[in-house]
């Protein structure tokens, strides 16, 4: 199997199994945007967050829209379009070799950016 090469926007599928969750942690098969800077990859971690379709309604201050225009998909994508909810409180170091090959799409700068907003309120970054 290839080995990854995930930069900053990316989206991949990523399979967490309830046995690694704890409480309301994100499980399951679901897409995940890259947000950690190109060069940590080297360390074979990225930091990502979980992209859902469904929004609930406690903690929205801490949920991104995505809208799919702000999407690009990759050609043979199982992602399905739609808008996403980047979940920012849910930020994660993981290992790259939980990423599912290949790539399922990127987000647009405009994307990339809300989300870095919203993490920046989570973790009270000015």
């Amino acid at each position: 199997m290839t080995s990854p090469n995930p930069l900053r926007g990316d989206i991949y599928w990523i399979k967490m199994p309830k046995f690694h969750i704890v409480g309301s942690e994100q499980y399951k098969r679901r897409p995940w945007a890259i947000v950690s800077t190109n060069t940590i990859t080297a360390t074979g971690m990225i930091v990502a967050i979980p992209l859902s379709l469904k929004a609930h309604q406690q903690n929205r201050l801490f949920k991104i829209l995505v809208p799919n225009s702000d999407i690009v998909y990759e050609a043979g994508t199982t992602l399905i379009p739609g808008d996403r909810i980047a979940l920012t409180h849910q930020v994660r170091a993981l290992s790259v070799e939980r990423l599912e090959l290949p790539r399922a799409g990127r987000l647009t700068d405009n994307a990339l950016y809300a989300v870095e907003a919203g993490l920046a309120f989570v973790l009270e970054i000015p």
